[in-house]
């Protein structure tokens, strides 16, 4: 998404880089604003919400580590856990 060249000083001066600014975009609550315009808002619950997510994620790797998978095209002939 483009940036207009007020956002852009702004996030500069606001201290909201854009990985920060892409976690609002990814994860905020969306709602409504005078003009047609959306407003998003990461606050504390979409914040846990989001780390609740990112817990998952960090778990499926930890179970998938060492994970080894064998194929013949596009068939799964088997799957084994390499230590």
């Amino acid at each position: 998404m483009k940036m207009t060249k007020h956002a852009t000083e702004r996030s500069q001066q606001r201290s909201l880089p854009l990985e920060a600014l892409e976690v609002v975009m990814r994860h905020g609550r969306v709602s409504y604003a005078s003009g047609g315009v959306e407003k998003l808002f990461f606050g504390n619950k979409e914040c846990a919400d989001a780390i609740t997510e990112l817990k998952k994620v960090i778990k499926t790797l930890e179970r998938a580590k060492g994970g080894t998978i064998i194929l013949n095209n596009e068939n799964i002939i088997t799957v084994y856990k390499q230590h």
